[in-house]
């Protein structure tokens, strides 16, 4: 079923973005021609009053019809005749294909994120579907069933897009820093070089042809759709659910968080480490009921409250997040530590090479930012009150830099471990920044993505 669905949501994405370059020639049967300043554009008055909607409502069902009504002039006459009777068949189909809210990613703002919110910005595929999966365990929705025909393109372009990245992407970026430094040509160029550059640029667009298709196509005027409709796009089927269960961790972390907003529900980010020393104080003590357990607890909480409050960062010497970098930023972060010469240096006998590029770079470029952006150097503040995500990005460039190290140490040593053949030994450190680059990264856009739900209750009390 799932092989089936993945082909059913590549087919609509290629289709509709084929039909967009056919405009000239047919334009969809219900879609209005102008193209409007946003999503929605309202093109018709009264009960039945239509929509223009942009992916995020747009469902493949409706986004079916508009392609088949387009290309039906240029269709043999059979088809013509037969129009009605393939278009019911293949609703049915579409109907029949149902799958569980547990496979499908959303777009943010289908998570009714705003422009401006956190999630808008600090997201990838991963994060994206556990921000998607721990709203709907929140929200009791995590087993109930969407068909193919009700799910947006949206939903499809984010989820085939979750198993491109899972299952292409990240398998192939540990596969293609496995391979090792072999002929060298010219400075840092070698035969690995010209191997893997390819992919890389693939890889590299890949990713901001996704961004600019995801975008595009929730700001675009795709299909109308009435008011009702619209309210039934991408959602589950009312009574049917798939049977399962979801660990109780899962359920108690969903019920503690939200979707982070602009109006008071600040990101867990954003928070100081104090509170969550306060939660996790808390969140053990209640689940002990050992009253021994409850005082070592409490002991415990002390001596790091105590330490914390005594412990002082200079905040602004950690450098900024690569997820903060500016275009030029980013730019330079990705050719150096791609194309990243090496310093000679000799000890002695023995001489060894420093690369350039990856943990040293990118940490001045996170320092230069910090810089450029007025931030005060000297600033210091305490650990007690630290942001999250200061935290977890001086915890990022830690195990960046140690990864990096252990690479250099490694590089080095092996040539003196396996003379003549150290060149054609797979490097293995791709192992240790997946991991790094595609988990602890994940993780930290879900904590600048999501809020405490508390917040979200106060907020609304305020309101």
């Amino acid at each position: 079923m799932l092989r089936r669905l993945t082909i059913i949501m590549l087919a609509a994405v290629i289709t509709v973005g084929f039909a967009e370059t056919r405009g000239s020639l047919a334009a969809p049967a219900e879609a209005v021609p102008a193209t409007p300043p946003s999503s929605s554009q309202p093109i018709a008055t009264g009960a039945n009053s239509k929509e223009c909607v942009g992916s995020d409502f747009a469902t493949l069902g409706k986004i079916y019809d508009s392609i088949f009504d387009s290309f039906l002039p240029y269709l043999p006459p059979q088809v013509k005749k037969d129009k009605d009777k393939i278009k019911a068949q293949t609703h049915r189909d579409m109907d029949r294909l149902r799958i569980s809210n547990m496979l499908v990613s959303n777009h943010p703002s289908q998570l009714g994120a705003q422009r401006g919110d956190a999630i808008m910005k600090y997201r990838d595929p991963i994060s994206l579907y556990v921000v998607s999966q721990l709203l709907n365990v929140r929200h009791g929705k995590q087993f109930q069933a969407i068909t193919v025909e009700n799910l947006t393109l949206a939903q499809a372009v984010e989820t085939v897009w979750l198993l491109i990245y899972t299952t292409v992407i990240i398998p192939l970026t540990v596969v293609l820093s496995a391979v090792p430094n072999i002929a060298p040509i010219w400075g840092p160029i070698n035969v690995r070089f010209l191997i893997t550059l390819p992919f890389y640029v693939g890889m590299y667009g890949a990713r901001y042809l996704y961004q600019f298709i995801s975008s595009a196509l929730v700001n675009s005027c795709l299909v109308s759709m009435t008011k009702e409709e619209r309210d039934r796009a991408g959602k589950p089927i009312k009574d049917l659910r798939f049977s399962g269960s979801v660990p109780k961790l899962i359920e108690d972390i969903a019920g503690q968080v939200d979707l982070a907003d602009q109006k008071g529900c600040e990101p867990i980010g954003n928070q100081p480490m104090s509170r969550i020393v306060d939660r996790t104080t808390r969140y053990l003590t209640d689940t002990n009921k050992d009253p021994a357990t409850r005082a070592a607890i409490a002991g415990i909480a002390r001596d790091v409250e105590n330490r914390m409050r005594n412990t002082w960062v200079p905040v602004n010497l950690i450098p900024a997040d690569p997820a903060d970098y500016n275009q030029i930023e980013g730019l330079i972060s990705l050719l150096g530590g791609y194309v990243s010469p090496d310093i000679p240096i000799t000890i002695g006998d023995n001489s060894f090479g420093i690369a350039t590029g990856g943990a040293p770079l990118d940490i001045v470029i996170g320092l230069v930012h910090n810089i450029t952006t007025g931030e005060n150097m000297g600033k210091q503040v305490r650990l007690w009150d630290l942001p999250v995500t200061k935290s977890m990005t001086a915890a990022y460039y830690t195990m960046y830099f140690s990864i990096y190290v252990a690479q250099v140490v490694y590089a080095n040593a092996l040539p003196i471990a396996l003379p003549g053949v150290a060149n054609l030994v797979p490097r293995p450190f791709g192992l240790f920044y997946a991991p790094l680059n595609f988990g602890f990264n994940a993780y930290h856009n879900v904590l600048r993505s999501m809020c405490f739900a508390e917040d979200k209750k106060v907020e609304a009390a305020v309101a």
